[in-house]
C-alpha cells in the first residue's frame, strides 16, 4: 500500500511540477510577445538620461567608450530594445558578427529585420555595427553613431544593396537578429497616419541636432548641425531614400533637411526666430556719451582728413624742458616733441590733433570724448593740442567742434 500511495503522490507532484512549468512558459512567452509588441522605431538621438546608452548598465559607457562610437550606441539600443543585458560582444565592432555566430546567442543571417544589428567589416581594419529600425517600401532605415563623430544619425539603403549602404572599403557581414519584431512593427505603421510634407514654416523636434545636407539625401555630406526647437523656411520638397526632404537656410547655409524630424508649422513662411542679425563690423570706433548733460555730435564712418593749414598749428620746442603756462591762457602751446624733430629743429603739429598722427580726424575727437568722461588720460602735449576751441577747457565741446569742422570740409 505504501507503494502504491508513494506512486500515486509522485504522480501528482509530477503533474503539479509540469502545470507550473507551463504555466511559467505561457507567461514567458506571452511577455516576449508583449515585448515584440512594444518595439518602436528610435529616428531621433537618446536624451542623455536615458539609462541605456548613458550610465553603467552600458559596459562602453562603464569603460569610457561611450557615444559617440557605434558600439556604445548599438549596445545602448539592444538594451532598450530587449529591456535587459544584450549578450553582445564587448570588443570593436568588426568581431560583433563573428563573436556571436560562435557562441550562438542570437539567430543571424543576411536578410535585414527590424530590431537587427547590422555589421560591417572594414578591409583597411576597424568596423562599424548599426540597428535596423525599419523595413519598407524596398529600403532599410538605420539607426547610427560614429565614433569621434556624429553623436546619433539616421542611414538608409536599398535591400538590394549588397553593402547595405556601407561606403568603399566596407564589408557587409550579415545581421544579428536580436528577435522577431518584423509583426509587431507592421501593426505600428499599418495605423500610422501618413504625413504630407508641404512648403512653410517648421520647427525642427530632435534631440540632440539635425543635420543639413547639401542634397536630397543621407548620401550628401552635412553642411550645418541644426539644434532642436529652430524654426525653418521650407521652399521646396523632395522625397528620397525612404525620408521626406526640405529644402531650407540656417545661419547663412542652405540644404536639405529631414523633415520626419520637424513639427509642421504654418505653411506660410516667417522670420527664423533663432536666426541673429549680422552685424557689419566697423573700424571706427564709437563716441561714449559723456555722463553730462551736454550733447554730442555722432561721428561717420567716412574718415575726413582735415587740412592743416585750415587749423592754427602749434609750435612744438625739441628742449626736454616743460611749458609751464597753463593751456588756457596759451593759443598756441610751446611743448615737448614726441617725435624726432624736423630739420629745423622743431615739430608743429595742429590744434586737434590729439593722437599726434600728423592728421586732424574722428580718432582725436573720439580720444577728447574718452578724457572727457574720465576713460582716458591725456600728456601734457595732448591737453594743449585738445582745446580746439580756445576756451582753456578741455571737454566734449571740442570734440563737437572738430566732428562740425570735418563735416563741413
Amino acid at each position: 500500500m505504501q507503494n502504491v500511495l508513494k506512486r500515486i503522490f509522485n504522480k501528482k507532484i509530477s503533474a503539479a511540477v509540469l502545470t507550473a512549468v507551463m504555466l511559467f512558459v505561457s507567461v514567458f512567452s506571452m511577455s516576449m510577445i508583449a515585448s515584440a509588441a512594444s518595439f518602436s522605431p528610435r529616428l531621433s538621438a537618446p536624451s542623455s538620461s536615458n539609462k541605456y546608452y548613458y550610465s553603467n548598465l552600458n559596459v562602453f559607457y562603464r569603460y569610457g567608450y561611450g557615444m559617440p562610437n557605434c558600439t556604445a550606441y548599438a549596445y545602448g539600443r539592444a538594451y532598450e530594445i530587449l529591456g535587459s543585458e544584450p549578450k553582445l560582444s564587448w570588443n570593436n565592432a568588426e568581431q560583433w558578427y563573428g563573436y556571436n555566430k560562435a557562441n550562438g546567442y542570437y539567430k543571424y543571417g543576411q536578410t535585414p529585420k527590424v530590431g537587427a544589428i547590422a555589421c560591417w567589416s572594414y578591409s583597411y581594419g576597424g568596423g562599424h555595427v548599426a540597428v535596423v529600425e525599419k523595413v519598407e517600401n524596398g529600403v532599410i532605415t538605420l539607426s547610427n553613431s560614429a565614433y569621434s563623430g556624429a553623436n546619433f544619425y539616421i542611414s538608409t539603403a536599398s535591400i538590394s544593396d549588397p553593402k547595405v549602404g556601407g561606403n568603399k572599403g566596407w564589408n557587409f557581414q550579415g545581421y544579428i537578429y536580436l528577435g522577431n519584431f518584423s509583426s509587431s512593427t507592421s501593426t505600428t505603421q499599418a495605423t500610422t497616419k501618413k504625413v504630407t510634407y508641404t512648403t512653410g514654416t517648421y520647427k525642427t523636434d530632435v534631440d540632440d541636432y539635425l543635420n543639413m545636407r547639401s542634397g536630397a539625401g543621407t548620401s550628401y555630406t552635412s553642411v550645418a548641425s541644426v539644434p532642436s526647437n529652430v524654426t525653418l523656411n521650407v521652399t521646396k520638397v523632395s522625397a528620397s531614400g525612404g525620408h521626406t526632404w526640405g529644402y531650407t537656410s540656417y545661419n547663412g547655409k542652405t540644404g536639405w533637411v529631414a523633415l520626419d524630424f520637424c513639427t509642421f508649422v504654418s505653411s506660410s513662411t516667417v522670420q527664423p526666430t533663432t536666426a541673429k542679425p549680422t552685424v557689419q563690423p566697423t573700424t571706427a570706433k564709437a563716441t561714449v556719451q559723456p555722463t553730462t548733460a551736454k550733447p554730442t555730435v555722432q561721428p561717420t564712418t567716412a574718415k575726413a582728413t582735415q587740412p592743416a593749414t585750415t587749423v592754427p598749428a602749434a609750435t612744438v620746442q625739441p628742449t626736454t624742458a616743460k611749458a609751464t603756462q597753463p593751456a588756457a591762457t596759451v593759443p598756441t602751446a610751446a611743448v615737448q616733441p614726441t617725435t624726432a624733430p624736423a630739420s629745423n629743429g622743431e615739430v608743429s603739429f595742429a590744434i586737434g590733433d590729439v593722437n599726434l598722427d600728423g592728421s586732424v580726424d574722428i580718432l582725436d575727437a573720439t580720444e577728447i570724448s574718452k578724457f572727457a568722461i574720465s576713460t582716458a588720460a591725456l600728456s601734457d602735449v595732448q591737453m594743449k593740442l585738445a582745446d580746439f576751441n580756445r576756451d582753456g577747457v578741455v571737454n566734449v565741446l571740442d570734440a563737437t567742434e572738430i566732428q562740425k569742422t570735418l563735416i563741413i570740409s
